[in-house]
């Protein structure tokens, strides 16, 4: 796939993200990826699967919209989840 590379970038920024605002799962997520990308909701789901999978399950519905943008660039529009529960 041509695409590695953005799946990668998505799945690392993900990862990132939910960290840095406590998500532990992640129930909707919706990007936007260039028109010309591969890149759908049912391969980026098998990736999050496979590299994500304490954050991507059965539980999580991803959108995957085309816009036109740089081919290696994806906006994550929205992330929707549960959070842990810190104490403090």
């Amino acid at each position: 796939m041509h695409d590695t590379i953005l799946l990668n970038k998505i799945s690392d920024s993900l990862e990132a993200l939910c960290k840095a605002h406590n998500i532990k799962r992640i129930k909707r997520l919706s990007i936007i990826v260039d028109k010309n990308s591969h890149v759908d909701s049912e391969n980026l789901y098998d990736h999050l699967r496979s590299f994500n999978s304490n954050l991507a399950g059965e539980w999580t519905e991803i959108v995957v919209e085309k816009e036109q943008l740089d081919s290696q660039v994806a906006i994550l529009h929205s992330i929707e989840g549960d959070k842990e529960n810190i104490e403090e």
